[in-house]
């Protein structure tokens, strides 16, 4: 039997491309395996959101490149966002097989029978490229990709030139889809886009994300949705509504801020300032009182000077959230930013970056506190068991240890927190 090995970097929607890409394989008899494992196809679906992101991908594709030295009859496929926007550079790295598109992952194996690539401008297309996978691979919950592309281009970001202006996928699409993976055990579903709110905008006239969320809440067997990173400006009152009757959205809600100073997100080009971030935070508490918040933050864009970093600082703190995800800063060529004056300098944005990870961890120690304080029931799907203990990453992100028997992975659980362990909270299942 053929095997398949992908390695996958960067963010859910590459998880769930890749969950996708190993399904077209399996259809065709070939078994997955690790990647780092001996397999016939290796697959590399890359990334590009920072400098480090693009090395983790050259590396993963020169240590297959060392493989095909003693074996040139292994394949060897890369695709993903590092490829899409550094193609030139790719073939500098040596005997890559075939090259693929952001667009066309979903008939990656067609391409691989025809031992040719597929490579176009991604700005050119204006529809979603449907993929179905069947399960997540290691994975207690699943991700479900709901839209492609964003139409922001923020002066920081790479990702519109990968991913080309926002796509959404057909409502029909979505709904089986999660629909097919339901019926494969997953009580939990975590949806997806590189620009998620902007779900229907581009393919219909009345039917927008959260109309989408309500038919997601009508599938049987489905306890929990999950949403990924929304930008905080499209937390828009059907949205909200929405919340307010779900007995399946969990509390937990991903947003970027990128910068707690409001000079520093005119210069990035976001769509939001301060003021109104913080009454998005205090809308979705109207409904969640005890919600986790995670908040994406970028530490030494350019003009950041010390005055407008403790302004982030001060910003952060004077919020009730869970955890901070610190971007360093990474110059991206073809960006605005990239030829910005007053880049910072490289020690400074590590200094800074450390202060927001204290900070990180002083906010979900407060966050566990609280949910330790008020005794706050929690919800879990089982994902694993390590030395003799089962744990799980709960409703309110936060991660749990329990111990239980006869438990089966992707089984939904109730439990009662009981005290601090390890960088989360010891719990006991509710019967």
């Amino acid at each position: 039997m053929n095997r398949i090995a992908v390695a996958t970097f960067g963010c859910k929607i590459n998880q769930y491309e890749s969950a996708g890409i190993i399904a077209q394989f399996e259809d065709h008899g070939f078994q997955h395996v690790a990647f780092d494992e001996e397999a016939e196809v290796y697959v590399v679906n890359s990334c590009t959101v920072t400098n480090r992101t693009d090395f983790k991908s050259r590396n993963a594709i020169r240590k297959i490149l060392k493989k095909k030295e003693l074996n040139p009859n292994l394949v060897l496929i890369i695709t993903g966002c590092y490829v899409q926007r550094n193609r030139e550079e790719l073939r500098t790295l040596g005997d890559i097989d075939i090259v693929v598109d952001n667009q066309h992952k979903n008939i990656i194996y067609d391409l691989y029978c025809a031992k040719q690539d597929s490579f176009d401008d991604i700005m050119k297309y204006k529809e979603f490229s449907e993929m179905k996978a069947t399960e997540m691979y290691d994975r207690s919950r699943a991700f479900v990709k709901i839209q492609d592309g964003c139409n922001f281009f923020c002066t920081y970001c790479a990702i519109p030139y990968a991913r080309g202006t926002s796509r959404s996928r057909k409502k029909e699409d979505v709904l089986e889809q999660i629909k097919i993976l339901v019926d494969n055990g997953y009580h939990e579903v975590v949806l997806g886009g590189i620009n998620m709110g902007l779900y229907g905008r581009d393919l219909y006239e009345n039917y927008f994300f959260a109309d989408l969320l309500a038919d997601i809440e009508k599938i049987s067997g489905l306890d929990d949705i999950r949403l990924s990173s929304i930008e905080p400006q499209l937390f828009t009152p059907d949205v909200l509504d929405f919340f307010k009757n779900s007995k399946k959205i969990t509390p937990h809600f991903h947003i970027p801020l990128q910068s707690g100073s409001d000079s520093i997100l005119k210069a990035m080009k976001r769509h939001y300032d301060t003021a109104e971030f913080r009454q998005t935070i205090s809308n979705i508490i109207s409904i969640f009182p005890n919600a986790a918040f995670g908040i994406d933050v970028i530490v030494g864009f350019p003009g950041e000077s010390d005055s407008l970093f403790q302004e982030t600082y001060d910003f952060l703190a004077s919020l009730p959230i869970t955890y901070l995800h610190v971007f360093t800063y990474s110059r991206r060529k073809g960006t605005p930013a990239f030829a910005m004056k007053n880049q910072i300098n490289g020690t400074i944005k590590k200094e800074r970056t450390n202060k927001l990870i204290d900070l990180s961890n002083i906010l979900t120690k407060k966050y566990i506190d609280l949910i330790l304080t008020q005794k706050i029931e929690l919800t879990a799907v089982v994902e694993e068991e390590l030395d003799g203990m089962w744990t799980s990453l709960s409703d309110h992100f936060v991660r749990i240890y329990y111990y239980g028997k006869n438990l089966k992975k992707k089984e939904k659980i109730r439990v009662k927190p009981i005290r601090p362990y390890k960088e989360g909270i010891k719990v006991e299942i509710i019967d």
